[in-house]
């Protein structure tokens, strides 16, 4: 039987990370909704369970022990409804992502036009800066207003990452 060095078994679990982040990629990008619901429904999920065991180690504790700690109750109430408003408003938690990316890179883009305006030195500059201050403006509007963009972008990135893996565990395999 063949023994795996450490070399050979971190890049065999490399390859299967990038495959799995290349499907995942691959999903995201072209069903981002679908994957926030899921990814939602997963979270609010695992919110509300922890919210019960709290409360049921709080029962556990008050009859066992007769120590009164209000705490795990008020706390796995509020992990409960947490769990709920991340599973029932989904939308809602990807719309406040888009706004707060979009926010900041509109904000970015104004407070570059603003330093650009101010400093008109060399025109060459000035006009390179202008420009891309002008473009950070508009794509700050742009992911604001699109849908999904940013876990569609999110998933290009995954998928780029994985591509890039996968030839290199190629070109590895190659070389040893």
């Amino acid at each position: 039987m063949k023994r795996l060095t450490v070399i050979e078994y971190s890049n065999d679990t490399s390859l299967v990370s990038s495959i799995l982040f290349l499907i995942f990629g691959i999903i995201l990008f072209t069903n981002p909704s679908g994957i926030l619901n899921f990814i939602s429904y997963i979270v609010g999920g695992i919110l509300i369970i922890i919210g019960i065991f709290n409360i049921l180690s709080y029962r556990k504790i008050l009859k066992k022990l007769n120590i009164d700690q209000k705490y795990k109750l008020i706390l796995g109430v509020i992990l409960i409804i947490f769990g709920l408003f991340v599973i029932l408003f989904s939308s809602l938690i990807e719309m406040t992502i888009r706004l707060i990316c979009g926010g900041w890179i509109l904000y970015s883009g104004i407070i570059r036009l603003i330093e650009t305006l101010n400093n008109k030195e060399n025109k060459v500059s000035f006009i390179s800066r202008l420009i891309v201050s002008i473009l950070l403006i508009i794509c700050g509007f742009y992911v604001a207003i699109e849908t999904n963009l940013i876990f569609s972008t999110i998933g290009l990135f995954i998928i780029i990452y994985a591509i890039l893996e996968i030839i290199g565990f190629i070109f590895y395999k190659k070389k040893f």
